[in-house]
C-alpha cells in the first residue's frame, strides 16, 4: 500500500442486508439495496444481493451499465430522476425509475411504445423535504395524465425525505404517503406494487412498530453499507456491524508545532477564513489525502487519541499528541466514513478500492483433483504430476461421479485445446459465489465461432464464459469482467480488440510485460483478479511461452518470466482452481515437460 485506500468487507454487507432484509420481511416490506455510494461496485450488489436484496437502487446510468456488464440480472431501480434526453436508456436499462415530471414521463412512454414495452415507475411524492416529487395537490391530476399513456406503468408511489431539507420520516408524514396511494388506487382501479416509504432513516420507524401499515418497500444504502451509523446517531441497531467500509492513508509527516498558525489570517484555498484555537506546541502529523478526495468533516479517526485538524486539497492534518499509539512516518492511519466522506472517497480516482472476505481457515492438508481428457492424461502419466504434486505435501484425490469440487480443494484440469477453460471454469463457478480469472495465453479467444457439432469452438471459450456470444451457458455474475486479466496477449483480430476495449477486461499484452516487467503485472493482475472474490481460476496455455526449441522467435513470455508468473500465484494463495491446454498424446516431450513444471511452479514448488 502506498496511497489512500477503501477496504470494503464484503462478508459485512451480506451480513448487514440479511438483517434488514428479515427485520424488514416481517413487517411485508421488500428492500432494494442501494449500491451508488460504492459507485455501483459489482462485488457489493452481490454481498446485498446474497443478503437477500429484491433488487439494487442504484442513481448513475455508468454504474448501471457496470453491474449490467457484471452479469448482474437483479431488478435494478433508477434512484436519480433522469434527464429528458436519457429517456431511452431509461427504457432500456433499468426495470423501474424514479419519477416526477411529465414531461420526462411523455418522454419515457413515447419511447417505450416505440420499442414495444411497457415501463413501470415510481410517482415521487414531495413531503415536506423540498427535493424532487410531486406536490401532493398535484398528484391525482398528474395520475390522470399518466392513465392516458400507454408506453408506461404505474407500478408504486415513494417518497425521499433527509436528503435535502432534512426532514425526517415520521408515522405522520409516512401516514400521508400511504393515504395517496390508497387514492391512486381508487382512481386508477389497480394495486399499487411498490409504496416505497423511503431511504434508511425509515428503519427507525420500523424498530419502534411506527412505521405505518401499508408502506411494502424501502431503499436502504447506508444502514447496509456503515451499519446505520448515521441512521441510528443516538441508539445503534446491535444486529448491524460498522466499518464495512474502512478509509485508511499514510502518514507523511509527524512534528511537533504551533497549534495556531502565524502571521496575518486570510482566506484558506476554499474561500473559508478557519478559526484555531491556541492550545500551545502539539504533535501533528500530516496524512496524504485531502479534499479532492474526501469530505474532511467526515472522517472519524479510529484510533484513540488522534484528532482531524483540517485539510489542504492533498493533506490531511492531525492532532497525534495524544494518540493511544505512538504516530510515526510511514504508519498507516485509519477513518471510519460518514455517507458523505465515503461517496467522495469512492469516486476519487486517487483513492484505491479493495472490497474483500472474511477470511476462512483453509485445510491444513492440501488436496487437489485431477481431471483431464484422454490425450492430456497420457501427458500427465508421463510426466508424472500425481508423484510430483504429492512430493509437494499435495494429496491427490480422485473426482466423485459428479466432478464436484469438495469445498477448500482445488482442481487441476487438462484438455487436448482451449475448450478446457470452459467446463474448468464451469466447475468451480458451481462452488463459489464470485470468482476471478487470469488467463495466459497469446490468443483473445474471443470468437464467436461453434464447432460442427454446436459446441463452442476452441478459440470463442472467453466469449462463451463472459456470455459474448449468444448468453446462453454464460458464467455470470459470479465471474465478472471487472475480475478477468489476460495475461501475454499478442493476438486480437480487430473485432476481438474492439470487444477488448469496451469491455472492463484488463489486458496485459507482451508489450505491457516488456515495459513493466512480469513482477508488476502478476501484482497487479493478482490484485484485481482477487478484488472481492473468494479466489481466482488459473487458465494457461503452453502457445503464450516461447519454449526453446518448439516456437522460437514467437516474441511470447519467456520461460523464466513464466515461472515468476506461476510462483507469484502460489505466493498468493488465492488459487482455487487450474486448468492447463494444448496437451496432446503427441505433444513434444521438451514441451510437456516444460508446461508440466510451470503448473507445479503455481502449486508452490519452489527450488528450496
Amino acid at each position: 500500500m502506498s496511497g489512500p485506500e477503501v477496504t470494503i468487507d464484503l462478508g459485512r454487507i451480506e451480513r448487514n442486508a440479511r438483517t434488514v432484509v428479515s427485520r424488514c420481511a416481517g413487517a411485508g416490506i421488500t428492500v432494494f439495496g442501494v449500491t451508488k455510494g460504492m459507485c455501483g461496485m459489482p462485488q457489493v450488489a452481490r454481498a446485498m444481493l446474497r443478503g437477500g436484496v429484491a433488487g439494487l437502487g442504484e442513481s448513475r446510468f455508468e454504474n448501471i451499465r457496470r453491474l449490467r456488464e457484471s452479469g448482474i440480472t437483479a431488478p435494478v431501480m433508477l434512484l436519480r430522476s433522469p434527464p429528458i434526453a436519457r429517456a431511452e436508456e431509461v427504457v432500456r436499462t433499468v426495470d423501474i425509475s424514479l419519477q416526477s415530471e411529465l414531461a420526462v414521463i411523455r418522454e419515457v412512454s413515447r419511447i417505450a411504445e416505440r420499442l414495444g414495452r411497457v415501463h413501470d415507475i415510481m410517482l415521487m411524492v414531495d413531503l415536506g423535504d423540498l427535493r424532487e416529487g410531486i406536490w401532493p395537490s398535484e398528484l391525482l391530476p398528474t395520475v390522470e395524465q399518466i392513465l392516458e399513456m400507454k408506453g408506461v406503468r404505474i407500478a408504486g408511489i415513494g417518497t425521499n425525505l433527509g436528503c435535502f431539507g432534512a426532514i425526517m420520516p415520521t408515522e405522520e408524514n409516512l401516514g400521508q404517503l400511504v393515504a395517496h396511494a390508497y387514492k391512486i388506487e381508487r382512481l386508477a382501479g389497480i394495486s399499487l406494487d411498490y409504496i416505497s416509504g423511503g431511504a434508511s432513516s425509515s428503519l427507525q420507524l420500523l424498530l419502534d412498530g411506527t412505521l405505518p401499515a401499508g408502506i411494502n418497500n424501502l431503499r436502504v444504502g447506508e444502514a447496509i453499507l456503515q451499519g446505520g451509523i448515521e441512521t441510528f446517531r443516538e441508539k445503534p441497531w446491535d444486529g448491524l456491524e460498522f466499518d464495512a467500509c474502512r478509509l485508511t492513508a499514510d502518514v507523511i509527516e509527524v512534528k511537533k508545532k504551533p497549534s495556531r498558525p502565524i502571521g496575518k489570517s486570510g482566506y484558506d484555498a476554499f474561500g473559508n477564513q478557519p478559526y484555531f484555537p491556541d492550545e500551545g506546541d502539539r504533535l501533528r502529523a500530516i496524512a496524504n489525502i485531502g479534499r479532492e478526495d474526501v469530505m474532511v468533516e467526515g472522517l472519524t479517526p479510529i484510533d484513540r487519541g488522534v484528532r482531524v485538524l483540517g485539510a489542504s486539497s492533498d493533506h490531511l492534518l492531525l492532532d497525534v499528541t495524544d494518540a493511544e499509539a505512538p504516530v510515526a512516518v510511514g504508519d498507516r492511519v485509519a477513518f471510519r466514513m460518514g455517507y458523505g466522506a465515503m461517496l467522495l472517497a469512492m469516486t476519487s480516482e486517487y483513492v484505491e478500492k479493495v472490497p474483500m472476505h472474511d477470511v476462512e481457515i483453509a485445510p491444513r492438508r492440501r488436496m487437489v483433483q485431477i481431471v483431464a481428457d484422454p490425450g492430456a492424461a497420457v501427458v500427465l502419466a508421463r510426466q508424472r504430476v500425481g508423484a510430483r504434486l504429492e512430493a509437494i505435501d499435495y494429496d491427490v484425490v480422485t473426482p466423485g461421479d459428479d466432478a464436484r469440487l469438495p469445498a477448500g480443494l482445488l482442481r487441476l484440469s487438462a484438455g487436448e485445446d482451449r475448450g478446457v477453460a470452459l467446463p474448468a471454469l464451469a466447475a468451480i463457478v458451481r462452488e463459489t459465489h464470485s470468482l476471478g480469472l487470469i488467463r495466459f495465453d497469446s490468443k483473445a479467444c474471443l470468437g464467436t465461432e461453434r464447432a460442427a457439432d454446436g459446441s463452442v469452438a476452441p478459440d470463442s471459450v472467453l466469449s462463451q464464459a463472459l456470455g459474448l456470444m449468444d448468453g446462453e451457458g454464460a458464467l455470470q455474475p459470479q465471474l465478472s469482467p471487472e475480475n478477468v486479466v489476460l495475461v501475454g496477449l499478442r493476438e486480437a483480430s480487430p473485432a476481438e480488440a474492439a470487444v477488448l476495449k469496451a469491455s472492463r477486461v484488463t489486458v496485459m499484452t507482451m508489450a505491457d510485460i516488456d515495459a513493466l516487467g512480469m513482477g508488476e503485472v502478476m501484482r497487479q493482475a493478482l490484485r484485481i483478479a482477487a478484488n472481492g472474490t473468494t479466489g481466482f481460476h488459473v487458465s494457461y496455455s503452453p502457445e503464450v511461452t516461447e519454449i526453446p526449441g518448439w516456437i522460437e522467435g514467437s516474441g511470447g513470455m519467456t520461460v523464466r518470466e513464466t515461472h515468476l508468473a506461476m510462483e507469484a500465484v502460489a505466493l498468493a494463495g488465492g488459487m482455487l482452481s487450474m486448468d492447463v491446454s494444448g496437451l496432446t498424446a503427441t505433444l513434444d516431450e521438451r514441451v510437456a515437460a516444460e508446461t508440466v513444471s510451470f503448473v507445479m511452479s503455481s502449486f508452490g514448488k519452489r527450488i528450496l
